[in-house]
């Protein structure tokens, strides 16, 4: 008997287990999906572009799916303190054959290798220059600006790196990226599109795209990934 009722508590608990394991899922999967919706209406609202998300998944299918945002905080919705954001979605390639057929049979306004000589922007960096990185913020011609991928954790290694600058500890954290990441530019547009110009510093290597928006996504086949991004600075 005492073994029948440790035999029949033990299959209770498996069972406790998995339904509160399934339920913290299904609360991150609804909690992403409603953040994910409402940065699409609400992204760079603080901007004269719209739909600045159109091109992203109309839903996030599982909790495999990681969301992160950075949106701009600047007027008119608050004061100028960060005039540039972006929004990245990681997402296992495999679940979204579909979607990923539908996109690159759309237009497509510039397609590269990430390891080639890119303008790559830093948004991290754009008003400072205590972590330079020698291929970031440059202009080429015929290229249109994508993302620094590195500031985006693929879940391959992290390298840490802190520098002392008057008197204050910055610290800058360097992701490892797949190497056979291809990157696509739905669409790009140079230009101040803020409502209300905060004015801040930008490299002057950066010519023309030292203001301006880009989206697109990345593809590593390596990793079974998709990442879709949206940058507005």
């Amino acid at each position: 008997m005492k073994k029948n009722n440790f035999k029949y508590l033990s299959i209770l608990l498996i069972f406790l287990f998995g339904l509160i394991c399934s339920c913290n899922n299904n609360y991150y999967l609804t909690q992403t999906r409603g953040l994910l919706n409402r940065q699409k209406e609400s992204f760079g609202k603080e901007s004269t572009k719209e739909n600045l998300l159109s091109h992203f998944p109309k839903r996030i299918k599982n909790d495999s799916a990681f969301l992160r945002l950075s949106e701009p905080s600047c007027p008119p919705t608050y004061k100028c303190s960060a005039q540039f954001g972006d929004v990245i979605l990681f997402v296992n390639k495999s679940d979204y054959q579909k979607e990923l057929s539908e996109i690159l049979s759309g237009e497509i306004t510039y397609e590269t290798n990430y390891l080639d000589s890119n303008i790559i922007v830093n948004l991290l960096e754009l008003r400072r220059n205590i972590f330079p990185i020698e291929k970031c913020n440059k202009w080429y011609a015929n290229k249109l600006p994508i993302p620094y991928f590195e500031n985006y954790d693929f879940g391959l290694g992290t390298m840490e790196s802190k520098k002392e600058e008057e008197g204050k500890l910055h610290f800058n954290y360097t992701h490892t990226i797949p190497i056979d990441l291809q990157v696509y530019v739905i669409k790009a547009e140079a230009g101040d599109f803020w409502k209300e110009s905060c004015n801040e510093k930008r490299p002057e290597s950066l010519k023309k795209w030292k203001h301006g928006y880009s989206k697109g996504f990345a593809i590593s086949e390596k990793e079974n990934m998709i990442i879709y991004w949206t940058m507005i600075w």
